[in-house]
């Protein structure tokens, strides 16, 4: 019934909380983090201890949450000691949330608070012609599990704490005029025109030797391992359990008493239950390669267990394993290949082409850097180069990010000027800047998302410097360390 009272008095506080809680995890307890004792206080703020007990029972509370919201939840995660120090973190923010409203004597007068329970739906509807029905008020907390001063003296903490963070954030400006240089150096463009140095283009022009081939190959020899793989023998037992589920039970119970009890072959089931024994091979714990999906042998019950000690090892039959309902199988391990170095002369032409890869990049790359300084000295030649066209941040073509920080890092006073960057297929890009313009017509919508982005990063920098001071003026003082 209050449903909307939880959601109503949380909304603001998670935004705010948003914006101030990144910076504060950044900028906050991590420079605590020192193991200096064993002792079950972990923090103090302003002399009062934050424990260990009361972390654990924050991280429990945190992790139902979770599984309610997402349905199941990583014990591994949840155990670990970053997501135990990000609660740690929520824990100190409140303390020295409660800190500051304590130190600024905030109150919150009647009037405001009735002002507030108003904005509460289920509050505001028990007011009649200007009456508000005091017992109804009583039965609808208790309903609840919560008395009248329970929830008032919760919702004076919740406005107290929603002034401190709305002050907080009121102070990070986001400057108008700070947006709109933002948004225009984002707009600006520049005439760009580009000369690629391709690796593939100076493939042709390498030639690796055969030491140059083996250097690299033992250099990299990690890069060139066959993986372990199995050959197995088995059996599967098939039938329409729906059909004849008696008939089939038997066959299934038979079929697994002897897979396990002779467990040395498969034959003795094979010749009882008239089946074929099959094989198959290059198993690796990943599957089957080119094998469809639901190949039994990309189940992943069936290659835990054939790759489990005892088949492995002992070459004994694994356990009957149902794969669908009515197919039952059995294998046996026949042999084993522990992951292993590929010879070079087996994958000679593969390794030889990625010598002559990393050669004719780096042809390319001293090739381009040769060009680069030829062209510093004289930016207006253009042999090589593809026709001018229109980049801006806000437009970046198919510019990588290198490449757009270099042509903007261009002196727009002295054009035409060359830059240079890694190319996206590891070559080298020179950029040759033109001209420089602003676009006839700004976007509206992006402009506004922008000046967005600029006034929640001024408010998340004020937040930090604020929390800094506060943990100064508190006393915030790390004890022991998250374990």
């Amino acid at each position: 019934m209050l449903e909307s009272i939880r959601k109503y008095q949380k909304i603001l506080m998670g935004l705010l909380l948003l914006l101030i809680l990144p910076s504060f995890v950044f900028l906050g307890v991590e420079s605590y983090m020192q193991d200096i004792g064993k002792d079950s206080t972990l923090v103090k703020v302003d002399g009062a201890a934050i424990t260990r007990q009361e972390l654990d029972n924050a991280v429990k509370l945190r992790a139902d949450r979770l599984q309610q919201q997402q349905g199941r939840v990583d014990s591994a995660m949840v155990n670990s000691v970053p997501f135990k120090q990000a609660v740690l973190n929520e824990i100190i923010q409140q303390r020295l949330l409660a800190y500051e409203i304590k130190a600024l004597k905030l109150s919150i007068s009647p009037e405001a608070l009735a002002r507030d329970l108003t904005q509460i739906p289920e509050i505001k509807a028990l007011y009649n012609n200007g009456q508000f029905d005091a017992e109804r008020y009583k039965k609808l907390l208790a309903s609840n599990n919560l008395t009248v001063d329970q929830f008032e003296n919760g919702r004076r903490h919740e406005l107290k704490t929603r002034h401190v963070l709305t002050a907080v954030v009121a102070t990070g400006i986001g400057s108008r005029k700070v947006a709109e240089q933002v948004s225009i150096a984002f707009e600006t463009e520049r005439e760009v025109q580009v000369l690629r140095f391709s690796p593939n283009d100076f493939v042709s022009k390498v030639n690796p030797s055969q030491q140059d081939i083996e250097s690299f190959y033992q250099s990299n020899i990690n890069a060139y391992q066959a993986p372990e793989n199995v050959e197995v023998e088995y059996v599967i037992l098939q039938g329409d359990a729906k059909a004849d589920p008696k008939k089939f039970a038997e066959k299934a119970d038979l079929f697994a008493n002897m897979a396990y009890e002779q467990a040395d072959s498969l034959k003795p089931v094979a010749d009882r239950l008239s089946l074929p024994i099959q094989k198959a091979s290059n198993i690796t714990r990943g599957g089957l390669r080119g094998a469809p999906a639901d190949h039994p042998f990309n189940n992943p019950k069936l290659l835990a267990a054939i790759f489990a000690d005892d088949a492995v090892k002992n070459r004994r039959n694994i356990e009957a394993l149902e794969l669908s309902p009515g197919k039952i199988i059995s294998a046996r391990v026949i042999t084993h290949k522990p992951q292993a170095a590929l010879p070079l002369s087996q994958i000679q032409v593969d390794v030889k082409k990625q010598v002559s890869l990393r050669m004719a990049q780096e042809l390319a790359i001293k090739t381009g850097q040769e060009r680069f300084e030829a062209l510093q000295k004289n930016p207006s030649e253009s042999a090589g180069f593809t026709a001018g066209k229109w980049v801006s941040r806000n437009k970046p073509a198919d510019l990588t990010a290198s490449g757009m920080d270099a042509v903007m890092s261009a002196n727009a006073k002295q054009l035409p000027a060359v830059v240079s960057a890694q190319a996206n297929d590891g070559g080298f890009a020179i950029y040759r800047v033109n001209k420089v313009q602003k676009p006839l017509q700004a976007d509206a919508k992006l402009r506004t998302n922008q000046a967005r982005q600029v006034a929640a990063l001024g408010a998340q920098s004020e937040a930090a410097a604020y929390f800094e001071s506060v943990k100064d003026r508190a006393g915030v003082k790390q004890v022991n360390s998250v374990k």
